[in-house]
């Protein structure tokens, strides 16, 4: 029988939860360690593992997490009585909070009220009640069902780098959604290609098995040519209507730790491979 699964509570750039078709399930492994943490899509559409660790440098997303999963009461508590309003966007802006459960229930509910994941700008909806915010209610459902998934989860709060270091052994599944060399949306920088190479080189060496999503790029693919690579593409979620003409469909590819098939699949990711090197 399969569990129901746990739905991401926030809104965030380069959430995997259109990949999912594409990324599950998941190889056998006894620890499952996420260092680029973000919605948490894939953690919570997986079936639970001996050891799970998440991972990410925003300290605000972190603490969100830590108080879901140790405080979710008193985090619902906090956001009670709280207007989906425009003022309230400026106003958490403008004073984040004091105490931990202060600034996370602030940054929830910027997440909510905001456009698209900027949350700097109020979203409005002539088609939905409540801009794009949905039911205060659901939300605090959310809040409840994602701090019971969160329990025996180790939330980090480290570089990639030190997680790897950290937690990779033989039985260990990395699955990784590093910043993308190309990225139009506000809440994360992009990586260029010195830190997208650094990277590349870091998981080529790994003990563990591991799962990379970028995006498809002619730098990405011949960093990682020779690793079993599919293309997807996506909807550009974090675009509106006007920014997104001719950008509606986002290239993605998935990279396993397997070598990748000797097809004219591999031939062609070898002449890509070269013709970026020219």
């Amino acid at each position: 029988m399969t569990a129901q699964r746990t739905k991401p509570l926030i809104r965030w750039a380069g959430g995997k939860s259109r990949l999912l078709k594409h990324l599950l399930p998941l190889p056998e492994h006894t620890a499952y360690v996420e260092p680029f943490a973000g919605g948490l899509a894939v953690l919570l559409a997986k079936s639970r593992s001996t050891v799970e660790v998440v991972n990410d440098l925003n300290g605000d997303l972190v603490t969100l997490y830590r108080c879901v999963q140790f405080h979710p009461e008193a985090l619902i508590a906090e956001l009670q009585w709280t207007l989906n309003a425009r003022q309230n966007l400026k106003d958490f802006i403008a004073q984040p909070g004091l105490t931990d459960l202060q600034r996370s229930a602030r940054w929830l509910i910027r997440n909510k009220i905001g456009f698209g994941t900027s949350m700097t700008s109020y979203g409005v909806s002539r088609t939905s009640g409540g801009a794009a915010t949905g039911s205060r209610e659901n939300v605090q459902q959310a809040i409840r069902d994602l701090s019971a998934r969160l329990d025996r989860v180790s939330v980090e709060n480290l570089s990639y780098e030190r997680m790897l270091r950290l937690y990779d052994a033989p039985g260990t599944l990395f699955f990784m959604d590093p910043p993308y060399t190309v990225s139009d949306v506000d809440c994360y920088d992009g990586w260029n290609e010195a830190q997208m190479t650094k990277f590349s080189a870091q998981v080529a060496e790994l003990k563990g098995d591991w799962i990379v999503t970028v995006d498809d790029s002619p730098l990405n693919r011949r960093l990682f040519h020779g690793w079993h690579t599919t293309a997807v593409k996506t909807r550009n979620g974090a675009l509106n209507q006007a920014q997104a003409k001719g950008k509606q469909t986002f290239g993605e590819i998935i990279i396993r730790k397997t070598p990748a098939p000797a097809t004219s699949e591999r031939t062609k990711l070898v002449q890509l491979a070269a013709a970026c090197t020219v």
